[in-house]
């Protein structure tokens, strides 16, 4: 369990950490890390995982510039991460990068999601951007820029049609804070041999 905020209290970020966490397992790869690499640092280790963005947030070692094209071999890790990401994938290249964290993943190998509910989400990211900017504050989709086929949320249905396009099969939907988040578990198909 990673660190815990004021009055024992987590923040809406750790508790999706905390819940994703729960659904990894062997070596992790959490695509759209943030600033510090959070996840992999407080929950992971990193031994076991690695934490790649698109934006030089600060602690961020490993920059990438196409998630549609990962710099790793077929089948290097047995769970890939995307904690509140899936929307801020540009719409016009989702299906491919879905492809391409089915092929990084091990079979039987989990893809592990979060995203929230599209209304209080919109309302969120208002509100944390007005909040951040009374403190002289930036938030991360500020400090980064926003693409214009970005969403703060993608939508559900959109979400599992890309986890149960195979290899991925949709295994589980968690809701939590009060069925305003969810964590979303996906499973590539173990292989057969023809024959066998």
């Amino acid at each position: 369990m990673g660190p815990k905020g004021k009055a024992g209290l987590t923040s809406l970020r750790e508790e999706r950490m905390s819940r994703v966490a729960q659904f990894c397992r062997g070596r992790v790869l959490d695509i759209g890390c943030g600033p510090g690499d959070r996840f992999i640092q407080d929950y992971i280790g990193r031994d076991r995982g690695i934490g790649i963005d698109f934006f030089p947030y600060q602690g961020v070692n490993n920059i990438i510039k196409d998630a549609a094209h990962l710099p790793f071999p077929d089948a290097s890790f047995d769970t890939v991460t995307l904690i509140a990401v899936g929307g801020h994938i540009p719409r016009r290249s989702r299906a491919q990068e879905f492809v391409e964290f089915a092929r990084v993943l091990r079979p039987g190998g989990r893809l592990v999601m979060t995203e929230g509910e599209p209304v209080t989400q919109y309302l969120h990211h208002k509100w944390q951007t007005l909040y951040l900017g009374l403190q002289g504050k930036v938030d991360m989709d500020n400090e980064r820029g926003m693409d214009d086929e970005e969403e703060y949320c993608m939508p559900k249905r959109e979400l599992l049609g890309y986890l149960n396009t195979p290899p991925l099969r949709h295994i589980l939907t968690q809701p939590f804070q009060w069925h305003l988040n969810f964590v979303y578990v996906a499973e590539k198909a173990m292989v057969t041999i023809p024959g066998g």
